[in-house]
């Protein structure tokens, strides 16, 4: 068996950690809106159409914050057509996806939605075919109170309060060839700046993101050039920087960039996604400093997940999505990619799981039934759950694998947080070894000893389970008995390809 040790240190701290960092995203795509979160006529449905069901689980993951509606959709959408009364909306052909778009769901019912949900949302401006004055008019419309023609348009379709929504995403993945009306660089700097000034003029208080390289994957030549050159411009006008990734190990399903990973090589995902943080985190310093300012640029890392055989590809001929079916070793890289964040709070203030129903969902539905939990879900459930408060830095030596195409990587991949107010530590861990258990061994310092309340493990012994419609719940954590530490210390022995949550109470 290999072994694994963790000391944190009470005073050394990464920073705190941001409710947003529990985000997803919904975007019009495949039956993540239409027969996803809106179902009108299902028995589960609300009078506005939106299913209860799948409200309640959406609750019970504790998502903070939903991006939407877009995505590959928002850069050929406007918002306009998704106003107003349904039967006047009109049916448009869809680019990005290659379908119909109806617009039954607009900019109100999905706010209504949110609320009902608990969450807010990151709401995202057309800056593909979109010009900086419509964004400006659905700032307008959203989160002017009235006496404005769009916001007194809003009160007459219905919607008396504002939306008030804070974050703003301008535009989706413009550095993207398979993107509605890509840009190069420059053009979209410009385009985000003037956008930026306008929507700032309409809301003073609105939080902005702009476009950051949209992949680090190899093929992608923009990466790191577009982040100098959008902050640069932008610098002074925004708050967030956007980044997105997917992570794949079959090498059967290919994206716009060819892949070649397969499972021995899932260590090295959370290192990339490490060193992809690093570089555009040194991006955003380097014009800070640059431009002599006081203002520091934090992350929204506004679309992450993993690919699964029902992943959906930019372009080409109309398709039909049914929904993703994560396996148990999908809830382990999960979990793997939530600490790695999670590692990274002082500067990743925003984080967006892709996406939250049926296409990349944690929560899949049944047309004409129920809906459930895939194994995807609960890794984010704990660590929305029990992930507040301020995360320890840890000084670690992990174990190590070969893969096949990055070397040697490390095998556990764990983060800890202290919760102050509650008195609480969490450690949050993934064994991404496929055949050994690993003995974990933990040190607190500075904290004197500390009582096990209990620990949350998700384990299948085949790490190709999944959860379905037959049986919902093939893979689900058990709670397990977490004894106290001793002089500080604890080891304990986690599963081959398990996530893992250690919580314990402060004395």
């Amino acid at each position: 068996m290999k072994n694994a040790e963790i000391i944190y240190n009470k005073n050394f701290t990464i920073g705190e950690v941001d409710r947003r960092m529990y985000g997803s995203f919904v975007e019009h795509l495949g039956r993540c809106v239409y027969n996803g979160i809106y179902q009108p006529g299902h028995p589960a449905a609300d009078q506005h159409g939106f299913r209860n069901d799948v409200k309640e689980l959406i609750k019970e993951l504790g998502v903070t914050a939903i991006r939407y509606p877009g995505g590959n959709f928002v850069s050929g959408y406007d918002w306009k057509d998704g106003i107003g009364p349904r039967e006047n909306r009109p049916v448009r052909k869809e680019m990005a996806w290659n379908v119909l778009e109806t617009n039954e769901v607009g900019t109100d019912e999905f706010g209504r939605f949110a609320e009902e949900c608990g969450t807010e949302v990151l709401m995202a401006v057309n800056l593909g075919t979109g010009t900086p004055k419509e964004a400006a008019e659905l700032v307008d419309y959203c989160n002017t109170d009235k006496g404005t023609y769009w916001s007194d348009l809003r009160r007459t379709n219905g919607t008396e309060k504002p939306h008030d929504f804070k974050v703003w995403c301008l535009g989706n993945e413009m550095d993207g060839e398979w993107q509605i009306n890509m840009l190069k660089a420059g053009e979209y700097a410009r385009k985000a700046k003037e956008t930026a000034k306008m929507m700032k003029w309409m809301d003073p208080t609105a939080e902005l993101i702009a476009c950051g390289t949209c992949t680090n994957e190899v093929g992608h030549s923009s990466y790191g050039d577009w982040d100098l050159t959008v902050l640069e411009e932008t610098y002074d006008y925004i708050d967030y920087l956007s980044l997105h990734r997917y992570f794949n190990y079959d090498p059967n399903k290919q994206l716009f960039y060819p892949m070649h990973d397969d499972e021995s090589d899932i260590p090295f995902f959370f290192r990339d996604l490490q060193d992809y943080l690093n570089t555009i985190i040194s991006a955003c310093d380097f014009v800070k400093g640059k431009k002599r300012s006081d203002k520091t640029i934090h992350i929204s890392f506004d679309e992450w997940g993993v690919i699964t055989e029902a992943g959906a590809v930019p372009g080409g001929v109309s398709q039909e999505f049914g929904f993703a079916n994560f396996r148990q070793l999908d809830a382990v890289i999960y979990g793997g990619l939530l600490c790695t964040f999670l590692n990274h709070s002082d500067r990743v203030k925003i984080a967006c799981q892709s996406l939250l129903v049926n296409e990349g969902g944690m929560i899949t539905t049944d047309p004409f039934g129920k809906a459930i939990r895939q194994a995807t879900f609960y890794p984010f459930r704990d660590a929305a759950a029990y992930g507040k408060g301020i995360t320890l830095k840890g000084i670690a030596s992990m174990p190590s694998a070969v893969t096949n195409h990055h070397g040697e990587q490390e095998t556990v991949t764990a983060a800890c947080v202290y919760n102050e107010e509650k008195k609480e530590i969490t450690v949050f861990a993934t064994n991404c070894e496929m055949q050994e258990d690993v003995s974990l061994n933990l040190c607190f310092e500075q904290f004197g000893e500390l009582k096990g309340i209990e620990w949350r493990e998700l384990y299948d012994d085949d790490p190709y389970a999944k959860n379905t419609f037959a049986e919902e719940f093939r893979v689900a954590p058990i709670t397990k008995e977490l004894p106290n530490t001793h002089e500080g210390r604890i080891t304990l022995n986690l599963k081959k390809h398990s996530w893992n949550v250690l919580r314990f109470k402060v004395n």
